[in-house]
């Protein structure tokens, strides 16, 4: 095991909403590890990132602040061009900057205007800024990518408001395959990409339940920097990973995959040997009768483990969690 700290000397790393939350500890950590980063916000807000930029610069590290708007092609071309003005190149873009999931709409009357702004901003913004990155990774024969999706993209997502709304669930399901085509488009070239599905405690989540004893168990447990502490590997010039999807939430990490049941198998099958191999057609199933993944099996449990607990007024540690949810998972399994 290698006890060598990772560093980034002589790399550039462009973090789009990086004013606050995991933008702003992501730019902190690489800045802390020799990165020169560009931390952007929307203009309105630029002010955000100036404070990130104060802080790194006054801890001796190399930043600047960089206006624009995710979804604009124009302002996508001209962070990547700030980057090549300043440092005199750009190796790591984070996409960062998202729509938190409080604009809600309704799967019977969706799509509405709203939409629109979501795929704006979590996929033609990405998209944009990968086309005016690109040439610059290529002559390199250099580059890192990083997507941030959720595991919202996983579907079921109820929201309180309208119902099982679509639009957060759609455009994160739509940056996992944006991660691994980009992923495949450069192999060729030494561009990397992956997806982070974080959890972690934001200012969505202070502003809605942060006086709650459930919220002060996220902020103090579900740490932005946890996160940023998680990815940062797979940013490094050491790290050949691509096109994987990694869940990282306070302290944990792990790889996230599509799966298949082993199925069944009959020449010639016949609808109604369909309906009478079922259970081998779908595996391991939940109460809608569906597919239990992993996000399906474990984070409803550590819901109500949790829900327990908060009613006993007794806060868990992640690893109690993590632990009874396995419990759970392997009775149900058995």
């Amino acid at each position: 095991m290698s006890y060598q700290e990772l560093r980034f000397d002589g790399r550039v790393a462009l973090i789009t909403g990086a004013g606050n939350g995991m933008g702003r500890t992501h730019a902190k950590l690489l800045a802390s590890r020799g990165a020169a980063v560009l931390v952007n916000e929307l203009p309105r807000s630029i002010h955000f990132a100036e404070d990130v930029v104060r802080e790194i610069t006054e801890a001796g590290g190399k930043a600047m602040a960089v206006a624009g708007a995710v979804g604009v092609d124009d302002d996508a071309k001209r962070m990547v061009q700030a980057a090549i003005n300043e440092f005199g190149r750009i190796d790591i873009v984070i996409n960062n900057a998202g729509i938190p999931n409080v604009i809600s709409d309704e799967i019977k009357t969706a799509p509405s205007d709203s939409f629109d702004r979501f795929v704006d901003i979590h996929v033609k913004g990405p998209m944009q800024l990968n086309r005016a990155a690109w040439p610059h990774f290529v002559r390199q024969q250099y580059g890192k990518i990083l997507f941030v999706g959720s595991s919202a993209a996983t579907g079921w997502l109820q929201t309180s408001a309208t119902g099982f709304d679509p639009n957060y669930a759609i455009v994160k399901a739509a940056i996992f395959a944006l991660g691994r085509q980009t992923a495949g488009e450069g192999l060729g070239d030494h561009i990397h990409a992956n997806i982070l599905m974080p959890a972690a405690f934001s200012k969505i989540v202070k502003d809605n339940i942060g006086d709650t004893d459930m919220g002060k168990w996220m902020e103090e447990n579900l740490t932005a920097e946890s996160v940023s502490n998680g990815i940062l590997y797979f940013l490094h010039e050491d790290c050949n990973i691509t096109g994987e999807a990694l869940t990282v939430q306070g302290g944990r990490i792990g790889r996230v995959y599509f799966a298949s049941t082993l199925g069944y198998y009959k020449d010639g099958l016949t609808p109604e040997d369909v309906r009478d191999n079922i259970g081998k057609i779908m595996g391991t199933v939940n109460e809608r009768g569906q597919l239990a993944d992993a996000f399906e099996i474990t984070f409803p449990l550590e819901q109500r483990i949790i829900n327990e607990i908060v009613d006993q007024k007794e806060m868990p540690t992640l690893e109690w969690i993590a632990k009874q949810s396995l419990t759970e998972v392997n009775k149900k399994l058995i």
